[in-house]
Order: structure tokens, then sequence, then C-alpha cells
């Protein structure tokens, strides 16, 4: 066969192309191999191809992967396609220093040491670096459910100093073929970067990648998220990272949250956390360069996978893949699950709900688990948390663990397990988590490297994983809120241009000093609870937190997502009434006219000696009696009224003075009477006109004296006495009368 056959033969390989695209960075550390090997072994034998071919020296052989031209060949090489894939350089010389020259070639071109029969190739591009800077020598992937996978890759590269910034937190992708056909990639950024030692002609480097999801472990955070579901959370966390790359495939629905906190934790200790109380649950897909982020809530989400035979005993390094040992286990979980809680706005209600298992062959029913809080204010959030956490506890209640050569296998996917002897084991599985580690040993040279062998042993891939039944729905665990260690300051918000702002619950809303995003107005928090000294059905004391006030703030079970108003505090722009200290005897209680300056006021004046209650009010004020009112006042009594009083008494009014009683006018004094008018003096009574008195009598007047009646106008006199005697003195006197006049008498004397 002529070298033009056997080049073609190779270039269908895909192991020769990625060999050549490395093979280009290492010619000019061949070309001085291959010039030592000039005088060494005229011929040689091609092993591994089905034929061969001698060089001759000073004879150019060149590659077309390679992309150079060898020369100055004194010996012979040889090259091997294992399996369509893997291209190998190996001496078959019998021991000659040509043949470990080219062996050396070999692997100095990163062509591997042999054939190998697994036709398995692992090559890895990293941010801007030309695809041939690296070398894969092994890899180790692990993946699980709800976790961001971790990939270690061990490298070589004939560049003795790369730029870090070139690599770290760019993307890289490692790419695992066999027999030319890409099996999987796996993409992600370059989380850590080392540089190892330095050998002959390669340096060793490692590299750890993890998914663009790993970026929210960088970032911690606090903060309020209001009136959003579960998906629009996690939406907004993850474009704040530039994560776009995500997909929802939800089919239970999940309600919004009026409030929720993020306190202290990192976004993704936060997304976790809400992940795993709505039982919700994330696996990647890598594509094209590219992860997809997937949440999921049901084992229905699960797209089917790849099928396994089992084949027990079998190498890693078999071409085909497979299962080559299994376990399959159960385990005793609870079987029931009990979650209680409260919610203020209906505290009647029982919020109590009960989950427990279908099947109850594996469990006893009082294996149950019970807590409080549970997490939930609504009978939706409620019924969906309590069988989730039963899911969740029981995940692996029925599982199994496995190991073989599959790197299809991935969490997200299913797998059809096949020709094992218990028939109800082949069936559908469900992949929870896996390992998967590589090794390509040859990629690797020896020479001063101290780092591996390349021996001529083959590349190999062992995976480990861990699976459950198809139906089951897998869940996270719970994970603790972070708690709130001790009461905190917050401050009183609201719209612009109002003092007051509350729900018709007396709730408020509030401003934390932690909450950076929060603009101080009415959309800082959701309605916050207050603490009153005293509350019952419809009474109780109620005071409302003005805006700007500065409160004490505490957290149900050091919960960040209940917290409660129990106080309020002064501070230099909020100060006290009076001037303290010189004030420190008085307790007030005053408030403030809403949009003005003026005050109501109960004021205590404790000093010895000056002690003293105080009432003031700014306006109005209404005094309700439903029965009896008594004031007793020891000393004065003092009533100022500037404008007007009335008293109103539907039924009787008495009043009795002691000593003297006087009552001074300035103006007018009406008295109405509507029925009869008693006054009764003791002594004597004084009644004195200024100028006019009338008194209209509409039927009988009668004036009714023990001794004397006398009236007296200037010199006239009219004068009655008790004995009947009747004055009259004037200087003048005139009768007049429209009818007769009779004067009768025992005896009448006109003087």
């Amino acid at each position: 066969m002529s070298v033009k056959k056997h080049l073609t033969k190779l270039k269908k390989g895909n192991a020769l192309l990625e060999s050549g695209q490395q093979a280009t960075q290492r010619a000019k550390q061949a070309k001085g191999l291959l010039t030592n090997a000039g005088n060494h072994a005229a011929g040689s034998m091609i092993s591994g191809m089905g034929g061969g071919f001698a060089g001759r020296s000073g004879q150019a052989v060149g590659g077309s992967g390679a992309g150079s031209m060898i020369s100055g060949m004194g010996g012979g090489f040889a090259g091997g396609q294992g399996q369509k894939a893997g291209l190998a350089v190996q001496a078959a010389a019998g021991g000659t220093t040509a043949g470990k020259i080219l062996q050396q070639i070999g692997q100095q071109l990163g062509l591997g040491g042999g054939a190998d029969p697994s036709g398995l190739l692992f090559t890895l591009t990293a941010g801007t670096l030309p695809t041939q800077t690296f070398v894969v020598t092994d890899f180790s992937l692990n993946e699980h459910f709800s976790h961001p996978f971790a990939l270690e890759v061990g490298l070589a590269s004939a560049d003795a100093a790369i730029d870090f910034p070139l690599v770290l937190d760019r993307t890289a992708t490692l790419s695992i073929l066999q027999n030319g056909v890409e099996q999987r990639s796996v993409t992600g950024i370059v989380t850590r970067f080392e540089q190892g030692n330095t050998g002959l002609h390669q340096t060793t480097y490692r590299m750890s990648i993890r998914p663009d999801l790993w970026r929210t472990t960088l970032r911690q955070n606090s903060r309020i998220f209001q009136q959003l579901n579960i998906t629009g959370i996690i939406t907004k966390i993850l474009k704040e990272h530039s994560i776009r790359d995500v997909v929802f495939n939800l089919r239970h629905p999940h309600p919004e949250r009026e409030f929720c906190v993020q306190y202290q934790e990192s976004d993704f200790d936060f997304l976790q956390r809400l992940t795993a109380e709505e039982g919700i649950f994330y696996f990647f897909e890598c594509s094209n360069g590219r992860n997809t982020l997937v949440f999921a809530d049901d084992c229905g989400s699960v797209p089917p996978g790849i099928r396994l035979p089992y084949q027990p005993g079998e190498g890693s390094t078999l071409g085909e893949p497979a299962v080559s040992s299994l376990t399959h286990s159960a385990q005793v979980r609870p079987a029931k699950v009990q979650l209680k809680d409260y919610t203020f706005k209906n505290p009647a209600w029982p919020a109590e709900f009960n989950q427990q298992i279908r099947d109850e062959n594996l469990q006893q029913l009082y294996y149950e688990h019970y807590d409080y809080p549970g997490r939930f204010k609504d009978e939706a959030h409620g019924k969906d948390f309590t069988r989730y956490r039963l899911e969740a506890l029981r995940s692996d209640a029925v599982t199994g663990q496995g190991s073989g050569n599959a790197i299809a296998l991935q969490p997200g996917k299913l797998f059809i397990l096949d020709n094992h002897p218990r028939e109800d084991l082949n069936q559908s599985w469900q992949t929870v988590s896996t390992t998967h580690s590589g090794s390509q040993p040859q990629a690797l040279e020896t020479a001063g490297s101290g780092s591996g062998s390349g021996s001529g042993s083959g590349t190999t891939l062992n995976s480990h994983f861990t699976f459950i039944r198809q139906n089951q729905n897998w869940r996270p665990a719970p994970l603790p809120k972070p708690v709130i260690d001790g009461p905190q300051i917050a401050k009183v918000v609201g719209p612009a241009g109002e003092e007051i702002f509350c729900d018709q619950y007396g709730r408020v809303r509030l401003q934390f000093p932690w909450d950076r995003y929060g603009k101080s107005d009415d959309q800082s928090s959701c309605w916050i609870r207050v603490s009153q000294p005293w509350a019952g059905q419809g009474w109780g004391m109620l005071a409302i937190p003005r805006i700007g006030q500065e409160v004490v703030v505490d957290f149900l079970h050091g919960d960040p997502d209940q917290p409660i108003v129990i106080g309020r505090t002064y501070h230099a722009s909020n100060i006290p009434p009076g001037a303290l200290p010189g004030s420190k005897t008085q307790m007030a209680f005053r408030s403030k006219t809403h949009k003005g300056q003026g005050y109501n006021e109960l004021l205590f004046e404790d000093a010895k000696g000056s002690e003293r209650l105080a009432l003031h009010a700014q306006k109005d004020m209404y005094t309700k009696v439903l029965n009896n009112r008594d004031t007793h006042v020891l000393a004065n009594h003092s009533e100022t009224v500037e404008k007007n009083q009335i008293i109103k008494v539907n039924e009787h009014k008495k009043e009795m003075v002691k000593m003297t009683s006087t009552e001074t006018i300035g103006m007018v004094y009406a008295l109405t009477v509507g029925a009869s008018m008693n006054t009764t003096v003791g002594i004597s009574q004084t009644e004195q006109v200024g100028s006019h008195k009338s008194v209209v009598v509409g039927n009988t007047l009668s004036i009714n004296a023990g001794d004397v009646i006398e009236l007296k106008c200037g010199a006239s006199l009219l004068r009655m006495d008790s004995k009947g005697r009747i004055t009259l003195q004037g200087s003048e006197f005139k009768f007049e009368a429209s009818g007769p006049i009779q004067i009768t008498g025992k005896d009448i004397d006109l003087n």
C-alpha cells in the first residue's frame, strides 16, 4: 500500500485530526528528535495499519494531519489507527535507539503510544487559545441533581508560560470522542487553573471547570423579593449573572410569594433553598459549546437516554458502553409527613397538612416526620410543600448504584438497563448522580515530566452512577433558612407626601438598612405587622408608626420572611418630647397632627411637690360616659371657655354650693323654664337692674311676703304690710278708668 493511501486512511480517523492540530505545535520539538534518529535502524515496520513502509535518510515524509513537514528522517516510524481513531506512533524497531526516539516523537506529537482499542479520545479547548494548546491526560466529572457539575481536567502543553487571564473565568469545553464520533461534551467556565511541573518538552496543568451557575456562589446578598413566584425570583437572579440559557420545565403550580427575603446568603445558597422548598430540581444539558440549565419538578420532565447492557466484569476500555457492576437496594425511610404553620390572616385555620406513602409494603406508617413551621401561609403551598417534603425524605428509599463506561449517563436523562438476569431490573431508570473519570496517559511524555507515565497504557473511561425508579420524583432535601439572631432597626416608609401609611391590619412598610435595593418608599417591603401594647377583638391600644420613625423589628422563629415590629426608638433626628434631661420627671403620650404642627398630649409630671396631670387637645375633645361620672376636687376647680358653652341635661340637674355662688354675665342672661320655676332664698335676695326690667305673666302674678311689700319709684311709694295697711305716697294721684270706680270701706276720710 502506498504512502498516499496510508495517509488517506489515517485522515478518516478523528484522532488524526485532533493530533494533527496538536502536532503543529510540537513539530519543531519532534524535528530535533528525528534528526537524532537519522543514523539508526535503516528500516522499520509499520504496525497497527495492516501494512508498512520504510523511510530512507533524507527523505521527507509529511503527514497531512500534522500540517507541517517533518524532515531528516534516518529511520522508520510506525503509526496505527486503532478502530478508526487515535493515531499512535510507536517504533517497532525491536529496541533500537531509533525506535525509542520515534516513540518519543509520537508522544511529543500528542498521538499516544500504540493503537488504542477503545477508540476513545479526550480533547479540550479553552478561552481564545488555539485548539492545539492542550492535550488531555485525565479528567474527573462529578454530576448530581441540583448541584453544579464539577469537572477536573489534567492537561499537558508544549507552552510553558500560558497566560492565566486567557484561561481563568473563560469558557472551556471537554469533548469525549469514540471512533471519531463525539459521545459527549461538557462546557463550563474555568474556575481554577494551575500550572505544574515542566518536563523536557511539556508542562503539566490542571483545570477546574464549573457551569455558569457556579458564579452565583461568588456573590452574597441581602434583599427582598415581593409578589413573585419561584420562576420570577430565579430568572431575576440568573439574569444578574448573565445566565440566559435557562429552561423551566415545570408541571406543577408554584404560587406567588408575597414576601421572600434573601438574607446574608449567596445567590447560590438562596436559589438552592428556594428550589428545595418548592420541590424543584435542576440539571444541565451541554451541547454546541453551551450548557443549558434546566429546572424541573416532575419525573415526567426527564427525557429518555441510552440503552445499557449489563455485562458484569467487562473492563472500562470496551468500545460499546455497558454496565459492568450493579447493585439495587431499598432503605427504611419516613412513611408520613405532617407540616403545620400559622397565618394571622386566618387564625382559626388549622394550617395542617398530611401526606403518606401509597405503598405500605416497605414501611410502617407511624414513621412520621412532623415539622413546624412548615414555611407556608396558604393551602396551595401547604399541600405541595408537604408532598415535596415526603418525596425528598424518600428520594433514596429505592435506589441503585452501578459502574461501567457510559459517558452518556448524566442526571436529567433516563437509561434502559438490559440483559440483567433479574427481569424486573430490565427497565427504564432515572440517573441521579454520576462520576466519570478518564485517563489518556499516552498524551504525556515521561522524560523529566514527573507527572504520570506514557509507558504505553491506553485510554480508559470509568463511570459510576446512582439511579432511582423512572416514576419516582426526586426532590432536594430541605435546607435551613438563615436565622436572624436578635432584633434589628428599620425605618417606616411610605409614598411621597404621606405621613401615615398602613393597611386594614395596622401594618406598615419598612426600609431595612441591609436592603440596598430598597428606595425608602411604599415598595421597600411588604406589609409588616406591628406589635401593640394591648390587642383584642375590636379593642386594645393602637398607635400606627409614622413614616420616618425608627422601629425595632424582630423575626418570628428568626425567620427573615416573618418580621414584626416590636418597638420604636428615638434617634438624633427624631428626638423625644420635652427637653431632656430637664424634663426627665415627665411621662408623656404626645401625638402629632397629621401634616401639621400640632399635637394631642397626655402629660404626667412626677416631680415631688409639682405632680400634675395635663391633657392637651389640639382641636376638639369628646368625652362619653355611659353611666355615672364623678369628679372630686379637694381644692379649687377652674374652667375657662374662650367662646361658647352649651350644657344639655336630658333629665334633672342639681347644683349645691355650701358657701357662696357668684355668677357674672358680661352681657345678656336668658333663662327659659318650660314648666315651673321655684326659687328659695334662706335669708336675703337682692336684685339690681341697671336699666330696665320687664315681667310678663300670662295669667296670674302672685307676690307673697310675710311682713312688708314695698315698691318705690323716686318720690312715689307703695307699701303693704302684714297687718293689712296699704300706704300710697306721691305728690300727685291720677286715677283713670274706662268703667265705674268703687271705693268700699268702713270709714272713708278725705282730707
